[in-house]
């Protein structure tokens, strides 16, 4: 689900009925906004999580204190952005351009919420850009995305 859907229901046929100006009330289901709100639960939670690494490595640089690979890895790892895993000589050598000599490997884990959310933001910058291709009638559509896209780069800085 990627919005709240808005239900507009007669007033009086609530339970209990809703006396007031209005002959209609607007409505969200509970599930539609529990769905939402707990994608952007994950989402804060990953996020909080990515905060928190860039404050203590920043508190480490203010505070002059000298921090090498190894701590940033334990850093890493405490927070749960870190994994550890079996050293794989081809995948790290395909990664790294190199071979390392080491058993364990460190990676980043994956954040599926904001990746989730990232995808979300991509597909309804396309839905966005269709419509307003269908809107325009122009035989000339790469013209016609670029102007786009850069009223929606625009719109973003102002």
């Amino acid at each position: 689900m990627k919005e709240v859907k808005i239900y507009t229901i007669v007033s009086d046929q609530l339970s209990p009925p809703i006396t007031g100006e209005s002959f209609c009330t607007d409505m969200v289901r509970h599930s539609d906004y529990a769905e939402l709100e707990a994608k952007c639960a994950a989402l804060v939670s990953e996020n909080a999580v990515k905060q928190e690494f860039i404050k203590t490595c920043f508190r480490a640089a203010a505070d002059g204190v000298s921090m090498d690979g190894a701590d940033i890895q334990e850093i890493g790892e405490r927070l749960g952005l870190f994994g550890r895993e079996t050293y794989q000589p081809v995948l790290h050598g395909y990664i790294c351009g190199r071979e390392a000599g080491e058993d364990t490997v460190y990676v980043m884990k994956k954040t599926p919420a904001t990746g989730a959310f990232l995808a979300e933001v991509r597909a309804s910058g396309v839905e966005m850009a269709i419509t307003h291709i269908e809107q325009t009638i122009s035989p000339n559509h790469e013209t016609v995305l670029n102007e786009y896209a850069a009223k929606i780069r625009k719109g973003v800085q102002s």
